[in-house]
């Protein structure tokens, strides 16, 4: 177990009150270096209490860290008579099927239909990662049974990849400009579960104001970029993309303003580094310090052709984007110094 698991641990039993963003970065840290011994050491402690949602949080080391044995004995200890236990938390789906664990494929896929959003989406972020292949015809059902609606259970359609090829896609996309935009975060990372090939899809999607992928609460943004990782699309294709229509002038000012939001946001979810959900996805390889030239960076010293240069030259000097784009800029100067001293002490280590 190394030294920050055992701090973590240590915080939880004293009972201390702590902040939750505490926990996570010690969550965060533990799941990113631990290894299989770090995870049963947090799954005892979450044993302990399971419904104190404190230890819920545990769930995400535990998951990314932990083996098949560990996953047969958090089996054990938190499903009776083939179901959850009612004190344990939903994560758990999640939880079992990131780490590959298939007694309980049939339970999750009988949660998805559940009044319960939690369950429904960790069922099906479990059965991303599983066998699915007894269960196509249910599936399939399920998604043809809300079709078209608004509100739905909003992770089914990440589960397309399971029962049908890329012709579903069409019908997905067709499906999003119906849903809601509290409901559609299932239907482009269900898109994107089908690779690279989608690429150009998911990127529509994401400038399509239609689907609403800037920060507006409903969490959809956060999805879009666990989506442009698992297609391979990256910051730099976004913002040389952004640079190349509208230095043609063949953008308008709401289409630029909300690209732009679009863009400042998912460039925040990346300095955030939250971890994917989903185990098999390519996760985003640019660094902080390229990004920062391609969006910061003059090309040369005569020609302010940055994000910011766009926004002061195409919107005004006094546009609240140019105000956003430079707190996004000091938060990746700290960024970039935190990933330079990281390489360093990996070189050195």
């Amino acid at each position: 177990m190394n030294q920050n698991t055992e701090k973590l641990v240590q915080l939880l039993r004293s009972n201390r009150r702590m902040d939750g963003s505490i926990l996570a970065a010690y969550c965060r840290v533990t799941s990113k270096y631990g290894d299989n011994d770090d995870a049963a050491a947090l799954f005892r402690v979450f044993a302990e209490q399971p419904s104190d949602y404190r230890r819920t949080m545990l769930l995400d080391p535990i998951m990314r860290c932990g083996d098949l044995a560990l996953a047969e004995e958090i089996g054990y200890f938190c499903f009776e008579h083939g179901m959850l236990k009612e004190d344990m938390p939903s994560e758990l789906l999640h939880v079992l099927g990131y780490m590959g664990y298939e007694k309980y494929t049939g339970y999750m896929v009988d949660c998805i239909g559940a009044n319960d959003y939690d369950l429904s989406q960790n069922a099906c972020l479990g059965l991303l990662h599983l066998p699915c292949e007894s269960y196509q015809e249910q599936l399939e059902k399920e998604l043809e049974k809300v079709y078209g609606q608004a509100l739905f259970p909003e992770f089914l359609p990440a589960l397309g990849f399971k029962f049908a090829d890329e012709r579903i896609i069409p019908r997905l996309l067709a499906w999003g400009e119906q849903a809601s935009t509290d409901c559609n975060a299932g239907l482009v990372f269900g898109i994107s579960m089908f690779g690279e090939a989608q690429k150009d899809q998911v990127k529509r999607i994401l400038m399509n104001p239609h689907w609403e992928m800037y920060s507006t609460g409903t969490g959809s943004h956060w999805w879009g970029y666990m989506s442009m990782q698992t297609v391979g699309l990256t910051f730099g294709e976004l913002v040389a993309d952004f640079k190349g229509r509208s230095e043609n002038a063949g953008m308008d000012k709401q289409t630029m303003e909300y690209e732009l939001e679009v863009l400042h946001d998912l460039l925040e979810l990346k300095l955030a580094g939250d971890p994917h959900p989903a185990r098999f996805s390519p996760l985003n390889p640019e660094s902080v310090t390229d990004l920062y030239q391609k969006v910061f960076q003059w090309s040369s010293e005569h020609k302010d052709d940055s994000v910011p240069g766009r926004i002061s030259s195409c919107l005004g000097y006094n546009h609240p984007l140019l105000d956003k784009f430079m707190h996004l800029r000091f938060k990746m100067e700290l960024g970039m110094r935190q990933e330079l001293e990281l390489q360093a002490l990996t070189k050195h280590g």
